[in-house]
């Protein structure tokens, strides 16, 4: 962790690839410091418990898609109070299924611990993040501290991100995969039906699960 020199403003840190954005343009009209950093967990710090993960809905979208978000996700979980903001009419400017966008923000909820903000507009998303740091800083009276990126560094908690891997696999239930078959590789190598008795895990997912683990690969033409 590293705190930051105390300021007379309220002081709001923003990741270096945000600060060119919109947000950052609304956030400068307030009365606070920005303060640019290289950030290891999410886009903006407004304190020692409060990190803020800010996307566009399409980025959103595309986050789930190429598997971005979840790592992110397990990342900002290490703060006490972490937010995702996602800005934009909602999501769907791309095909993916109304429940995999869904099941994403239950997921951030429920497995993660995140509170979920829906913003209209990159000013709207300014005045959340001033009135947090705000509300932390002066209110509360707490300082504004960086926590780094959490390593995954056993063997446990690699085995659980590659379980994690698989489709309809949250960590809560990357948990219990590993609890019930004990290695990865006995996952993998898990019958239909042997998939299907384990809880939160359908006869639909235990199909698609095993298909996709044992189906042959084609290389897309």
């Amino acid at each position: 962790m590293q705190k930051v020199l105390p300021s007379e403003k309220i002081v709001i840190i923003v990741d270096t690839r945000e600060m060119y954005s919109p947000v950052v343009e609304n956030l400068s009209k307030f009365d606070c410091e920005i303060r640019e950093k290289q950030l290891e967990i999410g886009d903006y710090i407004c304190s020692d418990r409060v990190c803020i993960e800010r996307k566009t809905s399409e980025d959103f979208v595309n986050s789930i898609i190429d598997k971005r978000l979840f790592k992110q996700l397990h990342a900002l979980s290490q703060y006490e109070k972490p937010l995702l903001v996602i800005e934009g009419s909602y999501f769907f400017s791309r095909n993916l299924y109304i429940n995999a966008v869904y099941g994403a923000i239950a997921s951030a909820v429920c497995d993660y611990g995140i509170s979920v903000f829906h913003t209209s507009n990159p000013k709207e998303t300014a005045t959340l993040i001033f009135n947090l740091a705000k509300r932390e800083q002066i209110d509360e009276k707490r300082e504004v501290i960086l926590r780094k990126k959490p390593k995954l560094n056993s063997i446990s908690k690699i085995q659980q991100e590659i379980v994690a891997g698989l489709p309809y696999v949250n960590t809560k239930l990357s948990k219990r995969l590993l609890k019930i078959f004990k290695t990865p590789k006995r996952v993998f190598s898990a019958s239909e039906k042997e998939l299907t008795g384990v809880q939160g895990i359908g006869e639909k997912k235990a199909r698609m699960i095993w298909k996709i683990l044992n189906e042959e690969w084609k290389e897309d033409s």
